[in-house]
């Protein structure tokens, strides 16, 4: 029973609720930071597939070649185009990845331009060399860019691994 009159918490009670806070952080906190790097990898590869879906519908309107370059080694996506005139490719943007997300396992088809990068080329009639590159986060899930040839779309598929 309690006095009449008393208001608040008593010491101990204070100390349980701390200590049950602090339990669940210590529980919770690793499924955050998988959680986050796993966000972060999705978001870093729908990124990547709007820029390639840009540079397809780009290709087609200005009918010109655009390129895509993939470095793994300083975790950049480069965009070039190559107009009618030109032989060769003109920088337009560079996109750096987020620290934590690196580019893997990247495949791509047959290049028209000679480049030292994994490279997807866009094509005025809509098409493009086709491939595949693998987004993959610190911790948590892989995604797969995969870019078809015929069409020159590019879907992200969540990687089996």
């Amino acid at each position: 029973m309690m006095r009449k009159g008393r208001k608040g918490f008593t010491l101990i009670e204070l100390v349980i609720v701390l200590i049950i806070i602090s339990l669940l952080a210590v529980l919770l906190t690793p499924n955050l930071t998988r959680t986050l790097s796993h966000m972060e990898a999705k978001g870093t590869a729908k990124r990547i597939s709007a820029i390639l879906r840009y540079c397809r519908s780009d290709a087609v309107n200005k009918r010109r070649v655009n390129l895509v370059a993939l470095d793994t080694a300083s975790n950049v996506v480069s965009v070039y185009s190559v107009n009618e005139e030109e032989t060769e490719p003109k920088a337009e943007r560079f996109y750096p990845l987020p620290t934590g997300v690196k580019l893997e396992k990247i495949e791509v088809g047959k290049n028209l331009f000679d480049s030292t990068l994994p490279t997807f080329e866009f094509y005025p009639n809509g098409g493009s060399n086709g491939g595949t590159a693998v987004i993959q986060g610190e911790k948590g899930r892989a995604y797969t860019i995969r870019v078809d040839i015929l069409t020159g779309g590019a879907k992200v598929l969540e990687s089996e691994e």
